[in-house]
């Protein structure tokens, strides 16, 4: 397994007041490229301030695999990803000659 996922930013974002703490936030969606899934999936991420929301595009993002209430979980995070060129995303076509 690879330990980084292509995640395509949309720049469909909504923010809201947490009802419990009143502290803002804000949610962003995105595609995320899963490995041997064919296509992408939609996908939500959370961001406290639209500020800290990736510009639209795609990132390589890293796997961060961690073990919470003795349970597996796997999170990534755009805030904290590289930005790739999307040409270089899709394979190239190839044409018959």
């Amino acid at each position: 397994m690879s330990n980084v996922i292509l995640v395509e930013v949309t720049g469909i974002n909504r923010t809201g007041t947490a009802s419990k703490s009143g502290k803002p936030y804000c949610m962003y969606e995105a595609y995320v490229h899963l490995p041997n899934v064919p296509y992408p999936q939609k996908a939500s991420f959370y961001a406290e301030l639209p500020s800290q929301v990736p510009q639209p595009g795609t990132y390589e993002c890293d796997v961060i695999a961690d073990v919470r209430d003795g349970r597996l979980t796997f999170d990534v995070d755009p805030r904290q990803a590289r930005r790739v060129n999307s040409a270089s995303t899709h394979a190239p076509v190839s044409k018959a000659v």
